[in-house]
């Protein structure tokens, strides 16, 4: 499971991914998080599981013509043998690309906010 599964297209967040059973990786190897075609980056262990901060805003695909999102894959990559072990799907979205943003805030955050300034 990844908290939270949807982010803002030109925000910088901190996802968390969920595992209960994390492998034991080789001394010095670490968990780096891949979003899509994104360069890697260090993942920070928890107990349940890992912390990563999103993929640079340049360095995220962009959205397609008529939608307001795109779905990348968000996998889990050990440093070590560079194979990823994890893999889970993550939505960036840009509410401008609707005509009602406060519908959009809607779907994509499931509760009402007043971030519809354009």
């Amino acid at each position: 499971m990844v908290v939270p599964d949807r982010v803002p297209i030109g925000q910088m967040s901190v996802v968390r991914i969920v595992i209960k059973t994390l492998p034991e990786l080789p001394h010095n190897a670490q968990c780096r998080c891949v979003f899509g075609n994104a360069t890697p980056i260090h993942a920070n262990v928890m107990k349940e599981g890992l912390l990563c901060t999103t993929s640079p805003v340049n360095e995220r695909p962009t959205i397609g013509d008529g939608l307001d999102h795109v779905l990348v894959p968000l996998s889990v990559r050990n440093s070590e043998t560079n194979k990823d072990f994890v893999s889970r799907s993550l939505a960036f979205y840009d509410c401008t690309r609707q005509d009602s943003c406060r519908m959009c805030l809607l779907h994509w955050l499931q509760r009402t906010v007043d971030r519809c300034g354009r």
